[in-house]
């Protein structure tokens, strides 16, 4: 019988909720989303159910939202402000001491040397247990606010990417794992021969390098990944350990998964080490009826300024002027088009007999999945089976008490079918991934091989 594998978790926090309205909740109102005191909470709880890590999302404008909505619907919503991820991690890693930090951080809006300064000083204040998030950053909103009139183009950016990852990861290889001596006797700090120049000229990048900081315990800090466009997969193939995907289905995650895979092989990498983590909403409760009355709960709390801009983006046609209670009208071959979104939304109205307001809830909470903890295992150990994922990036529709129940309910039946680990294994993320800890570019033969996990502190 074949063994059953680990299940990796991340805990991608959402604050008070991904979901829009959860902030209009009673236990919402009374918080707030810049509190630090209520992530530090959150996280130590994720961190008690020996969850991999926590991967904190980032956007660089206002207004950046997954449907294209006007201010003032964005108003109605606590998706305006959000923390700059790198500081926060380093204030939650004092916090914490085995779940890794996953921040993001855009190659569109970001200098490499920077970058890779902040990732290695993560690194070494966490003790190993930081990752960077790659992301080539798609809201047109974001260029203005550093110096561009206009966003890069699609292709521009992947290749402003790979060359940017390329220089970051040159950078916290300036340092060869035993190039400081701290010999006092000699009186030599470090060996100026272990100390490596970048040089790096480039299209869109001239970096000289070295870096001013240590090579990171890990090597490199853990690398994610999220695209699913052609240019995206190919990237993640070739550098990315852990790959944040989006697919409702098993049988499109299976497709994604295999091609993600076999790509890797083709890039000669283990595909092991290729970790792809489909994103999962949930609404959590102590029992199915729980869930779907907090999901119930928050459907009449969806503003309809806010909920009718998302459901018209949805599908490319303005249904404002319509009564919210009636039937969703007839959409012209010429609005709808051929979008998934579309064609989703508008088969579910005609297949349920949907009101406009409640397709608009739908829409509102779009991919959460309400069940009891035996619901959510049984989700997890079937994709899992099905050989689908490898792991989940997991968001919660309420934080109110959904991430407190999977821990306390989801996490034990997991570890009791054997798909969840116990304890963590390691004292990095890469450890703690089963990942190995790659080579310093500049360093050939038999000492490219060596860990230097002195560099490691104690916790």
């Amino acid at each position: 019988m074949t063994a059953k594998k680990d299940t990796i978790l991340l805990w991608m926090p959402a604050y008070l909720g991904f979901h829009s309205m959860a902030w209009r909740q009673e236990a919402g109102q009374r918080r707030s989303e810049m509190d630090f005191d209520m992530v530090r909470r959150q996280i130590q709880i994720a961190e008690r159910g020996k969850f991999h890590a926590a991967f904190f999302a980032d956007t660089v404008a206002v207004g950046v939202y997954s449907a294209d909505v006007s201010m003032e619907a964005l108003s109605r919503t606590a998706k305006a402000s959000a923390w700059e991820p790198v500081t926060l991690l380093s204030a939650l890693a004092a916090c914490t001491n085995n779940i890794g930090l996953l921040g993001t951080v855009t190659t569109s809006y970001a200098e490499p040397y920077n970058v890779a300064r902040m990732f290695a000083s993560l690194d070494h204040i966490s003790g190993g247990r930081a990752g960077w998030n790659v992301v080539t950053t798609s809201h047109p909103k974001s260029a203005m606010n550093f110096g561009r009139d206009a966003h890069y183009g699609h292709g521009e950016r992947y290749e402003r990417c790979e060359e940017f990852f390329d220089t970051v990861a040159g950078l916290w290889d300036s340092w060869e794992d035993d190039a400081f001596l701290r010999d006092r006797a000699s009186g030599r700090y470090f060996d100026p021969e272990k100390l490596h120049s970048l040089n790096h000229r480039g299209k869109h990048l001239s970096v000289a390098g070295p870096l001013n900081i240590a090579r990171p315990p890990q090597g490199h800090p853990v690398i994610a990944q999220a695209g699913s466009s052609v240019e995206g997969r190919a990237f993640a193939a070739r550098h990315a350990d852990l790959i944040y995907t989006m697919q409702a289905e098993i049988r499109h995650a299976k497709t994604f998964y295999d091609d993600v895979k076999a790509q890797a092989a083709d890039s000669g990498r283990n595909p092991d080490h290729v970790k792809i983590m489909p994103a999962i909403g949930l609404m959590v409760g102590r029992s199915r009826a729980h869930a779907e009355d907090k999901i119930a709960a928050l459907d009449e709390l969806v503003d309809p300024v806010f909920g009718m801009e998302v459901l018209s983006s949805y599908i490319s046609a303005d249904l404002s002027g319509h009564d919210l209670d009636g039937p969703v009208p007839e959409i012209a071959e010429d609005q709808a088009g051929s979008k998934t979104s579309q064609k989703y939304f508008l088969d579910l109205a005609k297949r349920d007999n949907l009101s406009i307001r409640q397709l608009m809830q739908v829409a509102a909470r779009l991919g959460t999945a309400p069940g009891s903890p035996m619901d959510i295992a049984d989700m997890i150990e079937e994709w899992m089976e099905a050989g689908a994922a490898d792991g989940f990036n997991i968001t919660f529709a309420s934080d109110e008490d959904s991430l407190e129940i999977f821990v306390d309910d989801v996490i034990p039946e997991l570890q009791r079918r054997g798909l969840f680990q116990r304890e963590y294994r390691g004292r990095t993320l890469r450890e703690n991934l089963g990942l190995p800890r790659p080579d310093n570019r500049f360093v050939r033969g038999p000492a490219k091989h060596q860990v230097r996990r002195t560099l490691v502190p104690e916790t």
